[in-house]
């Protein structure tokens, strides 16, 4: 699997994996074949193969990480997975807690380095606000769990997870509002990557068109 391709998709542009890179293609085949299930002319390709191919590539896979930005991608496909549960169309039901797991270590690391208190111009906006957009994913996970307990039995463990998790929350304000500000929005570090900056921003306030499927 290539990390990054052309335009185009006709050649890798990074001839590399990424490490969450199997994760999203599980999940986003896996979401792709939901709705090509649901589709009344049920026109859309078998994924199958391909959501099997990825289901090989994640066995064994720790996805520990104390990027923000992989941390709120953790936490987003953790969401898009719980949400799959409660369609009936997701196979692998343990990795919702591996990717909560892997979640909370990347967390206790990412706020160790308290990199929140450094100036503008050595921060990435768009990568804090990746993990922004993640703790919102943990507010409407939570939501969902307890509205579809039949999808997820007695699992005392993932209980557990989503209350460390939301002691969390207070990190998703400290970003947002931070970046809002021109304090934030008038240093290089933003103006240097301006338009993922104002894309990521904008999912921040208003996630429910990325994180719901």
């Amino acid at each position: 699997m290539y990390w990054k391709m052309s335009i185009d998709l006709s050649y890798p542009l990074v001839a590399s994996m990424g490490l969450h890179d199997p994760l999203d293609g599980l999940v986003t085949y896996s979401q792709l074949q939901t709705t090509a299930t649901e589709a009344p002319d049920d026109s859309g390709e078998d994924l199958r193969a391909k959501i099997g191919d990825m289901a090989d590539m994640c066995k064994g896979k720790n996805w520990t990480t104390d990027d923000p930005l992989g941390i709120g991608g953790l936490l987003s496909d953790a969401f898009r997975v719980a949400q799959l549960m409660v369609k009936g169309h997701f196979a692998q039901r343990d990795l919702l807690g591996d990717l909560l797991e892997a979640s909370l270590v990347g967390l206790k690391d990412f706020t160790r380095g308290n990199s929140l208190k450094l100036p503008a111009d050595y921060r990435l906006a768009f990568r804090e606000l990746g993990l922004s957009i993640g703790l919102g994913a943990v507010e409407r996970l939570w939501k969902l769990v307890g509205r579809n307990q039949q999808a997820f039995g007695e699992d005392h463990d993932l209980k557990a997870q989503m209350e460390a998790l939301k002691q969390y929350g207070a990190i998703r304000e400290v970003v947002d509002q931070f970046w809002l500000q021109s304090e934030g929005q008038e240093s290089e570090g933003w103006t240097a990557h301006r338009d993922i900056n104002m894309v990521m921003l904008a999912t921040s306030l208003s996630p429910d068109g990325y994180l719901t499927l």
